[in-house]
């Protein structure tokens, strides 16, 4: 058995590791550095910045716990920005340091990525320092699994001259991250990572020497220059260089770096795929599916298009059609055309087919069945008789009928601040990016009149308030959003004078994306004099205790200011009332930590609750009246008793926000425990002695493969990544793809895993009928139809 620590991930220097897809570019960093003492260089200081997203809303938290790692060889800062376009600002800043020596890097979700072009434009004309480079590091979400709408990054990055290196796998990270990181070093042009969710959120057993490069250089002798200032016509030279000395470079580098690569290119027929990133695992797939194999192109670098690789690809393979797949589409497509412009090529097909229809989608995540289906009659008798067979099969399975269950869908945390605005009485309030547009889903009654960009709720709606006689509405504003952007919308309904109230919810965490400090924060006081002077007509702050993280001696300044009213928690109501008639455009403050953190913060610190609420089971109706008055709390479930169907409490879910007693319930008590004493646990009953399960030994070449599916809780990421580690234990090589999305709000999780002795296996969604075995940690996800399939 093989030794193996968890420290490997980022220690070992040889044989394989394990990682995540966000552990892969915290690798990255390291063997940067690994590179530069390696290669006898001063190794470089290392700049991160950027803004929490999916599906990078843990690598600030990352980079933050390997901080002391990441300076053991270099100097390693670290600056969460107040948002992306600042940070966007900051990484080209790092490269004015006077010593020229630091690697820049830009993370956000391609949200962010489409707000930077301006910056990343900038810094391409500035150029990057003497020994520095920049690279962006842009995370996508293609099926919006855990964002408000589908995001890519490629246009804004192509817009911006930036070249965009496209990791298929957990492992291409480091080698792509370390080839984008060489090319800026030595050009001076900003690079970038697409990072799609299926690859951030996998893990796999990865060679450690997967960073270890020698980049061959097309012209040893090119002089990087640093503008420090671009200015107007003065900037036109450097948009020159850009363009015509530059990006040619940039294409030579891909070419003779070998960094796209054919496939199967001596396999005949007219046919050859050209695909990028992503996708070409996704078309692997869908060939292994029907038994057959075609001359493929894998673009791991898709813009610009290395054109003398890919004509040499059809001149080698001797196709005369092309069939662009690519996810979402069409970006390379265009490239393709114009670089096999003049070759023998004599048809390209992609996201339209011969006749203008709809081929390849260009929307969300495509399957690998869907391909199949879609190359299965282009490619005839070449199909393999078990590969229709396979097609079969995946048709009977999804016209089997199966019984519909109640859907699992991510909700509210028990003792949510955002369930204290239940006085808005069904009134809508304006969405925003954040937990309060969990309330935007059928579960909650659509409750939201719509989700806007991040920060510009309030915007939105000083464009409807001219044709609707300018009525009053809520507008939900969370702290993290304020910090970040939402300041402008603020100004911009003073401004057209607004009659509008920002719910601001200040509750000291960006707690969709992990649980992070919001850049820039300040105090409840302080936000209230900043909301004043924005020009807000009234300000009123609803707070546990009176605002109890406020009370100093600075709120009791800005509570002497006649515009701002004070309200305990108890008279939220009046609160939502009063200030649904004032005019203009006025903000009421909701200090109320969030549940989730509250919750991590009592058991980091050992304490427990002062009280506890509990349900009498005897008295219980089980009405629903404690759910309508918390808003849904999700430490309320009904059980099935010898007296009918009752209300509990999960005490280890329940908060204590007590919303859910202020009705006339008579059920309900409290406990307050005396001394140190505290809720007892209940351990399940011990299991009898189960027998070992038979041992199956994988044949060379052989894959299993498991799908485990639950909800946010119930174990399924933790048990994945055991299962993992035993099987690397094994001498087995794992790819693990989560599609963990809400799951910290209770929403949905899979983890599908792949095992394989002698290969390494890689995929992004399984095909129907593909699993060896199923693991449920929730019954209704379990018999959910999708994941049945």
């Amino acid at each position: 058995m093989p030794e193996l620590a968890l420290s490997d991930k980022y220690e070992r220097e040889d044989g394989s590791i394990f990682l995540t897809g966000v552990e892969a570019i915290i690798r990255l960093l390291l063997d940067k550095q690994r590179g530069d003492r390696d290669a006898g260089r001063a190794v470089n200081q290392t700049y991160i910045t950027g803004y929490e997203g999916s599906p990078l809303g843990g690598l600030d938290l990352k980079v933050i716990e390997q901080l002391d790692v990441l300076n053991e060889l270099g100097r390693t800062v670290h600056q969460s920005g107040i948002n992306e376009k600042t940070a966007a600002a900051a990484m080209l800043g790092s490269q004015y340091a006077p010593s020229g020596d630091v690697d820049a890097f830009w993370y956000g979700k391609a949200h962010g990525t489409m707000w930077i072009p301006d910056e990343a434009w900038l810094a391409n004309l500035t150029g990057a320092s003497k020994a520095g480079s920049m690279v962006l590091l842009c995370g996508e979400d293609h099926r919006s699994k855990s964002s408000v709408s589908p995001g890519t990054s490629d246009w804004a990055l192509r817009a911006s001259w930036v070249p965009v290196f496209y990791p298929a796998t957990v492992g291409q990270i480091l080698t792509l991250g370390a080839h984008a990181v060489a090319l800026s070093r030595w050009l001076g042009v900003v690079t970038s990572l697409k990072l799609v969710t299926p690859v951030c959120d996998g893990a796999a057993t990865v060679p450690a020497e997967s960073a270890r490069i020698t980049p061959r250089i097309p012209d040893p002798d090119y002089n990087k220059r640093f503008h420090p200032i671009v200015m107007a016509l003065g900037a036109l030279p450097m948009q020159r260089e850009l363009v015509e000395r530059k990006m040619p470079l940039v294409e030579e580098y891909i070419h003779i770096n070998g960094l796209n690569q054919g496939h199967w290119i001596d396999s005949g027929g007219p046919l050859g795929i050209v695909t990028t990133g992503k996708s070409f695992v996704d078309v692997t797939q869908a060939l292994d599916l029907l038994g057959v194999r075609i001359p493929v192109f894998q673009l791991s670098v898709t813009f610009p298009i290395d054109g003398k690789s890919l004509r040499a690809f059809v001149a080698a393979s001797g196709v005369d059609r092309i069939l662009v797949v690519e996810e979402p589409g069409p970006f390379v497509e265009d490239g393709v055309k114009a670089a096999l412009w003049g070759t023998d090529v004599q048809q390209i097909l992609g996201e339209r087919d011969e006749v203008g229809e709809p081929l390849i989608p260009s929307w969300g995540e495509v399957e690998p069945e869907v391909l199949a289906r879609l190359l299965a009659p282009r490619l005839g008798a070449r199909v393999a008789t078990g590969g229709f067979e396979a097609l079969a099969r995946i048709d009977a399975i999804e016209a089997r009928t199966v019984p519909e269950v109640p859907r699992v869908v991510p909700m509210l945390c028990g003792g949510c601040p955002y369930n204290s605005f239940r006085a808005l009485d069904g009134e809508k309030p304006g969405g925003a990016i954040g937990c309060s547009s969990i309330r935007a889903m059928d579960a909650y009654d659509n409750g939201v009149l719509y989700i806007p960009t991040m920060g510009a709720g309030g915007s939105i709606y000083s464009g409807t308030a001219p044709f609707n006689d300018n009525g009053h509405i809520f507008q939900y504003l969370g702290d993290g959003s304020y910090f970040h952007s939402g300041r402008g919308a603020v100004q911009s309904c003073v401004q057209a004078d607004v009659n509008i109230t920002f719910l601001l919810l200040y509750n000291g965490s960006v707690a969709l994306t992990g649980g992070q400090q919001p850049g820039g924060q300040r105090s409840v006081a302080q936000v209230a004099a900043e909301l004043l002077a924005l020009g807000v007509s009234e300000v009123g702050i609803v707070g546990e205790g009176e605002g109890e993280r406020g009370v100093d001696a600075e709120f009791g300044a800005i509570r002497r200011d006649r515009r701002v009213r004070v309200y305990p928690l108890a008279r939220h109501a009046d609160a939502i009332e009063q200030f649904r008639q004032a005019p203009g455009t006025t903000a009421l403050i909701l200090d109320k930590e969030c549940a989730t953190e509250k919750g991590r913060r009592r058991r980091r610190q050992g304490k427990s609750p002062d009280r506890y609420v509990f349900i009498d089971e005897e008295i219980c109706e089980g009405c629903g009246d404690c759910l309508r008055q918390s808003e849904g709390c999700a430490a309320l479930y009904s059980v099935d008793t010898e007296l009918g169907d009752k209300t509990q409490i999960r005490q280890a879910q329940c908060m204590q926000d007590e919303l859910c007693i202020d009705g006339d319930c008579p059920a309900f008590l409290t406990v307050t425990p005396a001394g140190n004493s505290t809720l007892q646990r209940r351990h399940p009953e011990p299991l009898a002695d189960l027998p070992d399960p038979p041992r199956r030994e994988l044949a060379e070449g052989e894959i299993f493969t498991l799908l485990a599916v639950g909800r946010g809780g119930t174990g399924v990421v933790t048990i994945s990544h055991i299962i993992a580690y035993a099987a690397e234990l094994d001498g087995l090589r794992v790819y693990l793809s989560n599609n963990t999305g809400l799951a910290q709000k209770g929403g949905p999780v899979e983890a599908p895993i792949q095992l394989a002795r002698g290969h390494q296996p890689a995929f992004h969604r399984l095909t129907p009928g593909a699993v060896d075995l199923y693991l449920g940690f929730d019954l209704l996800r379990a018999a959910e139809p999708a994941n049945l399939r």
